[in-house]
């Protein structure tokens, strides 16, 4: 391999890290919160906060930190909300059947 060579390779490399710089900047993300498929409330994941989700169905604490969104406690049975964990991407979902809980993160308009 002759030196332009070497140097085209180092070149075309450093422009294909050009579109990283533009990928992390994404639109402020929301979480959609339904109960029984019915819009309960609307939340920016920008601000910390916690908030009870209580229905007739049953009680769960949804806590937003740091961007992200998650199940702190419910009182149904099988707990599978709680493990879930922390979501923050567009489209990512948290479910409690028990409960009818339904919270999904997407980009606000």
């Amino acid at each position: 391999m002759k030196i332009n060579d070497i140097l085209l390779i180092i070149v075309l490399l450093l422009f294909s890290f050009i579109p990283l710089a533009f990928i992390n900047r994404s639109a402020a993300k929301i979480a959609v919160v339904s109960v029984n498929n019915e819009h309960y409330k609307t939340v920016r994941l920008d601000k910390d906060a916690v908030f009870t989700v209580k229905t007739k169905y049953g009680e769960n604490i949804v806590k937003i930190e740091n961007n992200t969104v998650a199940v702190e406690s419910a009182d149904c049975a099988d707990k599978i909300c709680v493990r879930s964990g922390k979501i923050e991407n567009a489209g990512e979902v948290i479910a409690c059947l028990p409960h009818r809980l339904l919270i999904e993160v997407k980009e606000d308009d």
